[in-house]
């Protein structure tokens, strides 16, 4: 059916007061009704008042690798403890004789895998002659009871009489060839905690991690979600090793 010239100009007469009552609308309704008494909490009436209206709002989140990792930093700082290996006492003239200053035998870091109390750290860091074992935590010394040290992967298990401590989970997937990794580590003699990062330069058959810094004896390493997924110490000539989650969650079983 033919459309007349008589419809062709209803329908534009439609079009044009359609658009002038939108604009009266937005322009001197919406505002009016925006600043009711009863509205004014409403984000719609929020945005008018302002000048704007939101027609469908979307926030999105994008979290960055770098806020993952300091989120994953922030997390991991909650579990590493200082260790303290000292000689109390010593046998001078078949006569004990107590110190008036403790003989440190070694220092370096661990952390916390329970929380009633367990913690791992380096074997080295737990000599044979130590007297008394100290893990540094919250800015005490508490005195920490020696449960198991295993030579074989280089780790000794402690434990605290403390509850309700800090834990985060042991990484269950499988490391990635060049996946980011940072370590946290504690420096002495104040046992202020540091970071070093990298990344996993090898995997197998074992896992290489290059961290610039020294003082990495007992320090656990993380993945950028905040997972554990090892622990560094040091074998019999002083050379820096790894030891993953899977064999620290069998030690602790």
């Amino acid at each position: 059916m033919a459309i007349t010239k008589n419809k062709l100009v209803n329908l534009g007469l439609i079009f044009v007061l359609g658009g002038i009552g939108g604009i009266l609308g937005s322009q001197l309704f919406l505002p009016w009704l925006a600043g009711l008494s009863f509205l004014k909490n409403i984000s719609w009436a929020q945005h008018v008042r302002e000048g704007t209206t939101v027609i469908n709002r979307t926030e999105r989140v994008v979290i960055t690798e770098n806020q993952a990792l300091e989120d994953a930093i922030d997390k991991g700082s909650g579990i590493v403890i200082g260790i303290v290996s000292e000689i109390t006492e010593k046998t001078i003239a078949k006569r004990k004789i107590t110190l008036e200053k403790p003989e440190v035998l070694a220092q370096g870091t661990g952390f916390i895998v329970s929380s009633d109390g367990l913690i791992i750290t380096a074997q080295d860091l737990i000599p044979e002659a130590a007297q008394k074992t100290l893990v540094v935590y919250g800015g005490r010394q508490i005195e920490a009871e020696i449960k198991k040290i295993d030579k074989t992967s280089g780790l000794a298990i402690l434990k605290i009489s403390e509850n309700n401590l800090p834990v985060l989970p042991f990484s269950n997937d499988e490391l990635r060839l060049g996946e980011r990794l940072f370590l946290i580590g504690t420096k002495l003699p104040d046992f202020n905690k540091f970071v070093d990062l990298s990344i996993a330069k090898q995997i197998s058959p074992v896992l290489s991690v290059d961290f610039a810094s020294k003082e990495i004896i007992g320090s656990p390493i993380f993945n950028i979600k905040g997972e554990i997924v090892g622990i560094s110490w040091a074998d019999s000539n002083g050379q820096a090793k790894i030891t993953q989650s899977s064999v620290i969650k069998e030690l602790l079983k």
